[in-house]
């Protein structure tokens, strides 16, 4: 990460306050369907879906100034939180903060236990999908409402799986 963020999870309500701002401003400049989104009703319900053990903010600070956010909740699939809400203010943009804050939701949720990470996201949104894909996210199935399916749907394990060993087709021959 950047040495000059800070990354806080949100847990008072002073920084549900803060990610509250950010969504504000995340819908009024950055969101595609404003008419459909979800947003709303979060804003309305902080800390609602937010709140944890299911879901995480984490707010992004650059000394005192409030610079981006990004959050996880829980998903209708077992063992899937689905990344969201990853905002950074246009004068912190370029700087590693996007990449940073996504990669420190992919380690909270690991450590809260969740074995698939996912993204949805507009198919024309090509940084977005670029840093998904840079950092291991693959295409997977819808899972989320039918009328989200013009969405992009990505997925990442954060489990590792460990491969069986290799058996010998044949009991005669030696390694």
């Amino acid at each position: 990460m950047p040495d000059h963020f800070q990354l806080i999870p949100a847990t008072t309500p002073a920084h549900f306050d803060d990610f509250k701002a950010l969504l504000h401003e995340y819908a009024k400049h950055d969101l595609d369907d404003t008419c459909h989104s979800t947003i709303w009703h979060d804003m309305a319900h902080l800390p609602g879906r937010y709140a944890q053990p299911g879901g995480l903010v984490l707010l992004a600070y650059q000394g005192v100034a409030l610079a981006g956010c990004g959050a996880f909740v829980a998903t209708s699939q077992a063992g899937m939180t689905e990344l969201k809400r990853v905002y950074v203010r246009p004068a912190y943009r370029r700087q590693g903060l996007a990449l940073a804050l996504t990669q420190a939701l992919i380690n909270q949720a690991r450590q809260n236990a969740w074995k698939t990470a996912a993204i949805c996201t507009w198919p024309h949104n090509t940084q977005a999908l670029a840093l998904y894909q840079q950092l291991g996210f693959e295409p997977i199935p819808n899972f989320r409402e039918a009328d989200k399916a013009h969405l992009t749907f990505l997925g990442l394990p954060l489990i590792e799986t460990v491969q069986p060993p290799r058996q010998n087709p044949n009991p005669n021959d030696h390694p």
